[in-house]
């Protein structure tokens, strides 16, 4: 092999692993169990710019799967990511496949944010200025409003706002409000006294005061409070609201 082919030879070895190593990361987060690194996965993912394909939730002894699809042009570009339950935590590996070389530092980008999406406590947009104006915001098992550490309960907490800035009168049920998977599946939220058995004693009355219920929003009222919805990876929210002066149902779709 002559020197210059031999030096391209060397330059694309390189190349190869330089973009192997690139795509691939790996992290480790202690004291996170594995269902809510999965969460953190599915945002990061996301902020990334790709579009949820499927996501199958973590288990002991079985990784969860969260795939991430993006078109570049006329290629698919994919993100494979792996959640699996330690003794300490949670371990994600991630990797992008499909992807051409303006993705060498897929692995930096995913350890940044994925770490900003770790630190960030969601919280509701700025409220309309009209009508009524409906948020659901997805909050952290082990960080939430409720100031109750739910990691260990299998239950994720959704913070529900909701402002009415109409003349009109509306009845909100609490079980009008329902999580979406990605799949498509629609899940309630869990009812008062299934929560009253995950809330631990000594914060049960001061957390279940935070709870949302059913009202009647008056015009200029505003509610906001917390359901307890399954562990899982939602897509969306759906709130159902019922007018009183025709009797009619609004829903509400909030994306997350």
């Amino acid at each position: 092999m002559g020197t210059r082919w031999r030096a391209l030879f060397l330059w694309g070895l390189v190349v190869l692993g330089a973009s192997c190593a690139g795509r691939y990361v790996r992290i480790e987060e202690k004291g996170v169990p594995c269902g809510e690194a999965q969460q953190i996965a599915v945002g990061t993912v996301q902020r990334l710019g790709y579009t949820i394909a499927e996501v199958t939730q973590a288990q002991p002894g079985t990784p969860g799967v969260v795939v991430g699809e993006r078109q570049l042009g006329t290629r698919t570009a994919r993100v494979l990511v792996q959640v699996f339950c330690t003794t300490l935590g949670a371990e994600i590996q991630a990797k992008a496949e499909g992807q051409g070389l303006e993705n060498l530092d897929f692995a930096g980008q995913f350890e940044k944010t994925f770490a900003a999406v770790a630190s960030a406590r969601p919280t509701p947009r700025p409220m309309a200025e009209s009508g009524v104006d409906v948020a659901v915001v997805l909050e952290r098992p082990s960080a939430n409003g409720l100031e109750v550490d739910l990691s260990s309960a299998g239950v994720l907490p959704a913070r529900v706002r909701v402002v009415n800035r109409t003349q009109r009168r509306y009845r909100l049920h609490a079980d009008g409000v329902v999580l979406q998977t990605f799949q498509g599946s629609r899940v309630q939220p869990l009812g008062l006294a299934d929560v009253a058995q995950i809330l631990p004693v000594e914060k049960r009355e001061a957390a279940t005061a935070k709870l949302l219920r059913d009202i009647v929003l008056q015009p200029g009222a505003e509610v906001d409070g917390y359901l307890l919805f399954p562990f899982g990876s939602y897509a969306r929210a759906r709130v159902t609201l019922e007018d009183l002066e025709n009797e009619e149902s609004e829903g509400f779709t909030i994306e997350f």
